[in-house]
């Protein structure tokens, strides 16, 4: 009984580290492992008031002092109230102008909507149908990356919808994964 038990043991872990290699998630020596570096770009709408749409370009800004290649972006989707929010991160000014084939510097964008409001047309108090925290990102392949010349801004912009009961301040985060370029 023992050696069905130590066979069938034996061969499940073989069955996960084939799958884990075949997945190019294999355990790598400390030598191989390069640093990784990270920025994260606070960025805010002010207070946005119930009702309105709050767009601000600019809302954060990061600008590297090397040239960087960057490799991944995280962003969390923090709305535990009613409202839509467009984010843009680029070297763009202004949001909306990555488009077709100039979209040199444009490294990401996602739009997410908080949960829906159950109001029943009150006007004060809310009751709330969910709720929506959870990460957007993107990751290039293997040995590709973004590249931001020295000295260049990197921007969040924010464009959010407030259809809540409340005024409310949006603060949001990008988090950047890079490396340097020589």
């Amino acid at each position: 009984m023992k050696s069905k038990q130590h066979d069938l043991i034996n061969a499940s872990w073989r069955g996960i580290l084939a799958t884990l290699t075949l997945i190019g998630m294999t355990t790598a020596n400390s030598g191989e492992i390069q640093p990784l570096h990270t920025a994260v770009i606070k960025a805010t709408t002010g207070l946005c008031q119930r009702g309105t749409t709050c767009h601000v370009d600019r809302a954060g800004v990061w600008i590297p002092e090397t040239a960087v290649a960057i490799l991944g972006a995280v962003v969390a989707e923090q709305a535990d109230i009613d409202l839509y929010t467009d984010l843009e991160v680029s070297t763009r000014p202004e949001m909306y102008q990555c488009h077709g084939g100039g979209a040199q510097g444009c490294i990401f964008r996602m739009k997410y909507a908080g949960p829906g409001l159950f109001d029943y047309e009150a006007k004060s108090g809310s009751t709330y149908l969910g709720s929506n925290i959870t990460n957007t990102s993107i990751s290039f392949p293997a040995g590709y990356g973004i590249i931001i010349p020295a000295g260049t801004p990197i921007y969040v912009h924010l464009d959010v919808l407030n259809t809540s009961l409340i005024d409310l301040k949006v603060d949001q985060d990008a988090w950047l994964y890079y490396v340097p370029v020589k």
